[in-house]
């Protein structure tokens, strides 16, 4: 799992997150997490981030296996189809429920984490851009008759662009994380401690 301290911007090889929006993370580090941040909603939080992550596993691989001949085109769409329609169907509702509920919510209860949100939402747009790309493909995939060249190709784009929204995916999943999680474990620890 990728530490938010260690994530680089990729335009400028800057930390994407810096200390003044890590500072909950300071206070309840990662490998604090499995005793710590293992129940209630942090805990369904991380659980759905391993969800996502293992769904976009399952694909990449897919597409690898496509890619190394591994697998012929009418089992590649028919494992794909099934698959894409999970995955993004499972992100585009996680990060719906996290704009209109969540962030907005924790936005209010944390503002010094406003600049960190922002970039989350960001990621979302540019995410979903990518999904969007995906879901365009998704369709032709499920159209398209193997004996055209076309789909093929769709195959072929697929296989390429799954890994362009997985390393999206990856960097805003642990930058979420280093915000959301420690936000969310040491305010439902505040009332037992009280």
């Amino acid at each position: 799992m990728t530490s938010t301290s260690t994530t680089q911007n990729a335009a400028n090889d800057a930390p994407r997150l810096g200390p003044d929006l890590l500072y909950l993370l300071q206070r309840l580090p990662r490998e604090r997490w499995p005793a710590e941040a293992a129940h209630g909603t942090a805990g369904v939080w991380l659980a759905m981030h391993v969800s996502l992550r293992h769904g976009q596993r399952q694909l990449e691989a897919l597409a690898r296996q496509w890619q190394d001949k591994a697998l012929d085109w009418v089992g590649f769409r028919k494992q794909a189809l099934p698959l894409l329609d999970a995955h993004l169907g499972h992100l585009h509702g996680h990060h719906r429920l996290e704009d209109q509920h969540y962030f907005p919510a924790m936005r209010r209860a944390e503002p010094r984490l406003d600049k960190g949100f922002n970039l989350l939402a960001a990621d979302h747009e540019r995410i979903d851009a990518s999904v969007r790309d995906l879901q365009r493909l998704r369709t032709q995939l499920a159209h398209a008759s193997p004996a055209e060249a076309a789909a093929w190709q769709c195959a072929h784009d697929m296989a390429r662009a799954l890994p362009v929204c997985g390393t999206l995916l990856a960097q805003h999943l642990g930058d979420e994380e280093d915000l959301v999680i420690p936000l969310l474990a040491l305010r439902a620890a505040a009332p037992r401690a009280a």
